[in-house]
């Protein structure tokens, strides 16, 4: 009963989180922000754990790449670090990785393939030609990592057969790869709270959903 509870009760914490994330934000109260950050990240982990992620090699892959997004949160959440921003970088790149791994697993090579693909690596070349004038140093390098990493995860997801955790996992990783557009255009291009109003709820709303693929695919 207890379990069933927690179930219900971690998504919930999870979204109150991440308002009170963007309010300290707001505020600019940087240190509540990120424990507030961090507590919304745990729930989204515990979510997928509580929903029995050990007990299969998708959940389990599943939940390393929640745990490496929730080292990614707390790393794009420190002020001021350009080292910690590009580890950060790294631990979601890593996570995009994991999941493509995850949804490879429940994929297969279908006739979707030549329609997916083609679609996806059209939308990748936009964004990355949409920031190449904005990138230098180290991004230069990492951010095209980091998209060919979300289209991969994206073809993965879109050639899971149809069924109950389809919808899910398609919707979750479309949403976070949106996520992903808002951060790029807040770090290289304008920084603005518009960014954190619109990306940060859709990344929880991605990560809450990918976790719940775990309990319709056990």
């Amino acid at each position: 009963m207890m379990t069933d509870r927690l179930i219900l009760l971690l998504p919930v914490i999870c979204l109150l989180a991440c308002g009170m994330t963007l309010w300290f934000e707001y505020q600019q109260h940087h240190a509540s922000k990120l424990k507030a950050k961090l507590l919304a990240s745990l729930a989204f982990v515990g979510f997928a754990w509580e929903l029995g992620a050990t007990d299969s090699l998708y959940g389990q892959l599943l939940l390393i790449g929640l745990l490496l997004s929730l080292i990614g949160d707390v790393l794009l959440a420190i002020q001021g670090n350009k080292r910690w921003f590009v580890f950060g970088i790294v631990a979601f790149l890593l996570a995009h990785v994991v999941y493509a791994m995850a949804f490879a697993g429940l994929a297969s090579v279908t006739a979707r393939l030549p329609m997916v693909f083609p679609v996806i690596l059209v939308i990748m070349l936009g964004i990355g030609l949409w920031l190449r004038s904005y990138l230098s140093g180290i991004f230069q390098v990492a951010v095209p990592a980091y998209l060919l990493a979300i289209g991969v995860m994206l073809v993965m997801a879109w050639l899971v057969p149809v069924g109950a955790p389809q919808v899910y996992i398609i919707i979750g990783a479309s949403l976070f790869a949106l996520s992903d557009v808002f951060v790029a255009r807040n770090r290289f291009i304008k920084p603005a709270f518009f960014n954190r109003v619109w990306g940060l709820p859709i990344y929880y709303v991605a990560q809450l959903m990918l976790a719940f693929s775990v309990k319709l695919t056990s």
